[in-house]
């Protein structure tokens, strides 16, 4: 797992915001979105784009994944 103290503030904003649909590619975003936020803290819109451009999600949850990635990096910096 990504912390062995529970889920990740990242992990609870997916669930908060219901970007895990199936779960299929749910492993892959979170993932993506960690390295993401270690690199970028406050992400834009456009950075989150095109970190997550390499993951596919079929249940087409792309704006609640952006919305998931923007509630952690709104928490990680309050």
């Amino acid at each position: 797992g990504l912390s062995a103290n529970g889920p990740t503030a990242l992990q609870e904003a997916f669930v908060a915001e219901d970007a895990l649909q199936c779960g299929y590619c749910t492993p892959g975003q979170i993932v993506s979105a960690t390295a993401l936020l270690a690199a970028v803290p406050q992400p834009t819109r456009e950075e989150i784009h095109a970190a997550m451009s390499g993951n596919l999600c079929r249940c087409g949850a792309y704006p609640k994944i952006e919305r998931a990635i923007l509630r952690a990096a709104a928490g990680a910096g309050a």
